[in-house]
């Protein structure tokens, strides 16, 4: 295995340590967890459409708590290094800043993963004890949930290297409502005047298309998709997440510690 390859990895499981014990996080979890099995109660007083409203609500609810660890968490991750002062222990030995910011993504990437298989093997019970089988279209809504949390690790690295931590959350928050919405304003500006339309399209071209992520619709009502959509989306997801982190770690090289 190459040294470099080995350094990022050690960094990644450092990392992901080091997220995955964060009492908030399981706090988090915890909150998650009893809104799932809400579903259940809801779903039972919905008059025959129990299982919707649990496919509805279940994959809804693993879509708003694993955004909420993603930018708790990523928000945060290198200011800690920062405040604790660890990080100038960390760059003293054979690890380049380059190393550190991948692997502190994949660190952060690898807990999210694990958070959204837990919801998600919560959220097969919950279908399967209704009577709904095993929900295998499910799986590819959270694969693609996983695919826009990537995208939003990326995103909140590249904020904390020049940003606190709050500056950072609300920067996300501000990202994710814009890329989800960016079609529909897209449409509003139609007859707009010229300034109002260019600058929508800048937003429309720089900011990630989150809704691109959102198939959960289309997954509740047992619509297909197409494989060439999905290796679209997942191109689309590396190439925003290769360019926030090469553009995050030029700005890592920059800042002073």
């Amino acid at each position: 295995m190459p040294a470099s390859l080995h350094t990022i990895l050690v960094v990644a499981k450092n990392t992901f340590r080091e997220t995955i014990r964060n009492k908030v996080l399981y706090a988090i979890l915890a909150f998650a967890a009893v809104y799932m099995l809400f579903t259940l109660f809801l779903g039972s007083i919905s008059l025959g459409e129990d299982l919707h409203v649990i496919r509805s609500l279940g994959l809804a609810g693993m879509y708003i708590f694993g955004l909420i660890i993603t930018i708790f968490l990523g928000s945060s991750l290198l200011y800690k290094e920062l405040e604790r002062r660890t990080l100038y222990f960390v760059l003293s030995k054979p690890i380049s800043r380059a190393h550190l910011v991948l692997g502190k993504f994949l660190g952060l990437l690898s807990s999210v993963a694990v958070c959204l298989a837990g919801m998600t093997v919560l959220y097969l019970l919950m279908v399967a004890f209704k009577g709904g089988g095993f929900d295998s279209s499910a799986i590819l809504a959270v694969f693609y949930q996983l695919l826009e949390m990537s995208l939003l690790i990326a995103l909140t690295i590249f904020f904390s290297t020049f940003s606190m931590p709050l500056l950072s959350t609300l920067y996300a928050v501000l990202v994710v409502y814009i890329g989800h919405s960016l079609d529909l304003l897209m449409q509003a500006v139609q007859g707009a005047s010229a300034p109002v339309r260019f600058f929508v399209q800048l937003l429309h071209y720089v900011l990630p298309n989150l809704a691109k992520f959102d198939i959960r619709s289309a997954i509740i009502y047992d619509a297909s998709v197409p494989l060439s959509q999905a290796l679209l989306v997942v191109a689309y997801a590396a190439m925003y997440v290769g360019l926030l982190l090469c553009v995050a770690v030029f700005l890592f090289e920059k800042r002073e510690i």
